[in-house]
């Protein structure tokens, strides 16, 4: 039995708080589940470019506040924090279509449909933004497209990839404007599909929510 998109979403949220009134030993064991659960959905190349990017991020933190004076236990605590609630937000992707995800942010939130629509275009953009990188990087290099030199040759190289780049993006920008007044978008967008309705399994993960968001709570009281 899957989980619905709402429920999903109010998982991801309340991991973001787990992170801060949880034990490290269970924080650590919640990202041990994250990771084992994102390769179980998705294991292609993308996914792990991703969990190996949130990794080195994760890294560069770490030691950014070891140089500001932070304890190295500290500094690994905050690593791990941030590395949770990035990946918790990489697992609601991958296990959740955009358009699910929309719909529950109109329809159980209450958001402003242009709103919700804004954040998931932005997610499904960004995607596409990678792929359209690697084809534009390699369609200039077969025109003798070079990034040798130092930092600032590098820089005003790249500018020749940037700009197809960025005028690619305007043009689907375009085109998705275009398509949306075509087809009428507004209020009504989300709320003509199908309700989604909680099973079994949503309310055990939403009574394991409860449980674990309330930890500080009742374990003062064993």
């Amino acid at each position: 039995m899957t989980l619905t998109a709402f429920t999903k979403i109010i998982l991801t949220i309340a991991i973001t708080g787990w992170v801060f009134i949880l034990p490290v030993e269970a924080v650590a064991m919640i990202l041990v589940l994250e990771l084992a659960s994102l390769l179980y959905i998705k294991h292609d190349k993308m996914t792990m470019a991703a969990i190996g990017g949130l990794a080195v991020f994760t890294g560069m933190m770490v030691l950014l506040q070891l140089l500001f004076g932070t304890d190295l236990e500290m500094s690994l605590i905050g690593g791990l924090r941030m590395m949770v609630m990035a990946t918790a937000f990489l697992c609601l992707l991958a296990a959740t279509r955009i358009q699910d995800i929309a719909k529950a942010l109109v329809c159980s939130f209450h958001l402003p449909c242009e709103y919700a629509f804004m954040l998931t275009t932005a997610l499904r953009f960004v995607p596409n933004f990678l792929s359209d990188s690697e084809i534009t990087l390699d369609a200039q290099s077969c025109r003798g497209y070079s990034n040798r030199g130092n930092i600032i040759k590098r820089f005003f190289a790249y500018l020749v990839v940037i700009r197809p780049l960025v005028m690619r993006a305007v043009a689907k920008s375009e085109t998705l404007a275009l398509s949306m007044e075509l087809k009428g978008f507004g209020g009504n967008t989300y709320k003509n599909m199908p309700a989604d309705t909680l099973s079994i399994a949503d309310y055990l993960a939403l009574l394991l929510t409860i449980i674990l968001s309330t930890y500080p709570f009742w374990i003062d009281k064993i």
